[in-house]
């Protein structure tokens, strides 16, 4: 997206891709045109971080507050159509038949629409992206977290902080309200991007329950000794978040990745998540 389109557009929509937990995460910013420069440039660097399409097997542990762990293998699949909105897949190893294998993360409203597949129902279903019942896989990481550092689009209004430096590495810094109506967990979002990888490497999260929102309630991290750079992408091998509402934290890592990857598109349809589930 050229900086005149987006400054004759107002609202201004710019799509924020950046890499996180081996899938792409995205912020959409809201601002007038008089803001449009500072965002462009945070949005044209974060757009040579987008790869087409992406498979990769991860690792998932998440950690209770009171210490109980869950471990699972994931497979995940990407794909990006324009003008920039993604689609994402994503299927637990070996998953009981009783609970949901795979999820269905695309663009819609609030927060996006999901869909989920259990083998004994052997359909999918469009569920609620939202509220104490929507963790991915029953772990402790909430859909809406999954979808904000493996999807797209989330309306709100955004603003450019000052740039910063995370373990030696320059960062831009970009603060996020979430719309009233989108049905997010979250007041106040601020994402730290770095400027040469175009990735997030810190994402603080505050909730207006917690603290009375003036700390952060969930903080996604990424180390720089843990970004892999492949070609043009760059992706973190290892992230993670830790909420320091209830305790609990859920650990990253990156066993594979192949970009771009050879997926088709009716992959990424409600009626397909059965062929992922496995």
């Amino acid at each position: 997206m050229s900086s005149d389109r987006a400054a004759r557009a107002l609202p201004l929509l710019v799509t924020l891709l950046a890499s996180g937990a081996g899938a792409t995460a995205a912020l959409v910013l809201a601002a007038s045109a008089g803001a449009a420069g500072s965002i462009i440039e945070v949005a044209d660097c974060a757009a040579r971080n987008l790869p087409p399409s992406a498979h990769g097997v991860a690792k998932l542990v998440t950690r209770s507050g009171d210490g109980a762990e869950h471990a699972l293998e994931v497979d995940y699949w990407s794909r990006t159509d324009e003008p920039g909105t993604r689609r994402i897949v994503i299927a637990e190893r070996a998953a009981p038949d009783d609970t949901t294998s795979a999820y269905l993360f695309s663009d819609g409203d609030a927060i996006g629409e999901v869909w989920a597949f259990t083998r004994a129902d052997g359909k999918a279903r469009r569920i609620q992206a939202t509220g104490d019942d929507a963790r991915l896989f029953g772990s402790s990481m909430s859909l809406e977290d999954f979808a904000r550092f493996a999807r797209v689009v989330f309306p709100g209004q955004v603003r450019r902080l000052d740039d910063a430096e995370i373990g030696g590495r320059k960062v831009y810094v970009i603060e996020t309200r979430p719309a009233p109506d989108a049905g997010s967990e979250y007041a106040r979002i601020v994402t730290s991007i770095d400027r040469e990888w175009c990735m997030i490497l810190r994402r603080e999260s505050f909730d207006a329950s917690f603290a009375k929102g003036e700390r952060a309630r969930k903080i996604y991290t990424v180390e720089p000794k843990d970004v892999r750079v492949d070609g043009k992408f760059a992706n973190p091998k290892r992230a993670r978040q830790d909420d320091a509402k209830d305790g609990s934290s859920t650990q990253m890592q990156v066993l594979e990745l192949e970009l771009p990857a050879k997926v088709e598109e009716a992959f990424f349809t409600p009626d397909a998540l059965s062929r992922a589930s496995h």
